[in-house]
């Protein structure tokens, strides 16, 4: 597994951003002072606003190499439970959250309204490349939606909770902007062992926290979704699903 992380960090991160990774939830901001990883792969921040700053930079590097075949199994394992769930019509309204280049939104072209925000410019260049027009792509960060309240039918986010600062303030927005009865879908990386989510949470640039299922479900409830569901798909990813 370590082999595995390795070889996946080699390949996609070969420049490493002027300003350091970035690791730790905001209690970790708030308490922990700067530190850097023996391996040189994170530096720990102290604010939301660096956390945000660091990760456009991880991702705007990251966008060159985000297509090749390596890391898109890794990302089809994620969408794969989604593309299940959603029941679409021409009317449909879907937004994708840190959409990257754009893969996801991809397979729902020409089914639905598309809607995709990522904090990275780089990537969004990518992502307008292959869906011009048909989707609607702009900047903008999980914690402050640019959107209306009771908009989308789906919100969703995938391989991506686990770097936002603030997971409840993240949820809430999701929720926020989906319709009554609309549905939030995060998938994220989850694995049999807490060993391998210290791992992610200790090296993997930008990565906050991973969380259990349990406290997946328990965000959820606490963000006022219903219906709430899960289900493994593969063996490091977990699709949570809540009902507005």
């Amino acid at each position: 597994m370590v082999e595995y992380l390795t070889c996946t960090y080699q390949l996609c991160f070969q420049k490493q951003p002027k300003h350091g990774r970035i690791s730790g939830g905001r209690e970790r901001y708030e308490n922990t002072p700067e530190f850097k990883s023996p391996l040189g792969l994170f530096t720990s921040m102290k604010t939301p606003d660096q956390n945000i700053k660091q990760n456009r930079s991880l991702f705007d590097d990251w966008a060159k190499t985000y297509d090749l075949p390596l890391l898109q199994f890794w990302m089809r394992r994620f969408h794969k439970p989604v593309l299940r769930e959603l029941k679409l019509t021409p009317e449909t309204k879907i937004l994708d959250i840190s959409c990257g280049t754009g893969e996801l939104l991809k397979r729902f072209e020409g089914k639905a309204e598309l809607y995709g925000i990522d904090i990275s410019e780089e990537m969004l260049k990518v992502a307008k490349i292959k869906l011009g027009a048909k989707a609607n792509l702009q900047t903008g960060d999980v914690h402050n939606l640019p959107f209306e309240d009771n908009y989308f039918d789906y919100t969703l986010s995938t391989e991506a909770f686990h770097h936002y600062y603030d997971q409840r303030k993240a949820l809430q927005e999701m929720v926020r902007v989906t319709k009554k009865g609309g549905k939030v879908i995060i998938t994220d990386i989850n694995f049999f062992f807490k060993p391998i989510h210290w791992l992610f949470q200790t090296f993997e640039p930008g990565c906050v926290k991973v969380n259990s299922k349990r406290e997946m479900k328990q965000l959820f409830k606490q963000a006022g979704l219903r219906n709430i569901r899960q289900k493994r798909n593969f063996w490091f990813a977990v699709m949570a699903v809540g009902q507005k």
